[in-house]
């Protein structure tokens, strides 16, 4: 077999390897819980060690904040979202998601910025963000009390973004 021959097989399996990642990651995102679909429930443990279960909370819409402590936009939207938080505590729950960091990460992040009034629940392993199509950060899921997702908002948001889009949930 020629050097050129061997080449070509290798590059026709590489080829070949990477349409089939493709194809694979295809058929995998009909699992996304997107605007309009049943919310994915899940299980995730809390700063404080205990487990949260968003079916907790059907009946009551619910803001999902996914984070990281490294993120700039995190940062700056997370003041925001406190005044979301106290302003509708007892409307909406509120889940600050930690995308695969520790809890001493967000240790650490608390002691930096005395932002310690949020429920901080960790996504170690990714799989809910993965289950709500979530890329980057910072990313909100909006749910209403039926457990529909209503709304996905990619970037950072204020305070007034996300009580225009529960306000109708509220009511």
């Amino acid at each position: 077999m020629t050097k050129t021959r061997l080449t070509q097989i290798v590059t026709g399996i590489f080829v070949i390897g990477i349409i089939l990642v493709f194809v694979i990651n295809l058929n995998g995102q009909g699992d996304i819980a997107r605007v309009g679909d049943e919310a994915a429930d899940f299980q995730l443990e809390g700063q404080n060690g205990e487990l949260y279960q968003l079916s907790d909370y059907e009946g009551k819409p619910v803001v999902l904040s996914f984070f990281t402590t490294w993120c700039t936009s995190c940062k700056a939207q997370t003041p925001e979202m406190i005044q979301f938080q106290e302003e509708f505590a007892d409307d909406v729950q509120v889940f600050t998601i930690v995308k695969s960091e520790s809890k001493r990460a967000v240790e650490k992040y608390i002691e930096e910025t005395g932002y310690a009034d949020q429920l901080y629940i960790f996504d170690f392993d990714q799989e809910v963000s993965g289950s709500y199509g979530i890329t980057g950060q910072p990313e909100t899921v909006i749910i209403d009390g039926s457990g529909v997702v209503v709304d996905h908002i990619v970037g950072p948001v204020k305070k007034g973004d996300v009580t225009e889009k529960v306000s109708d949930l509220t009511i």
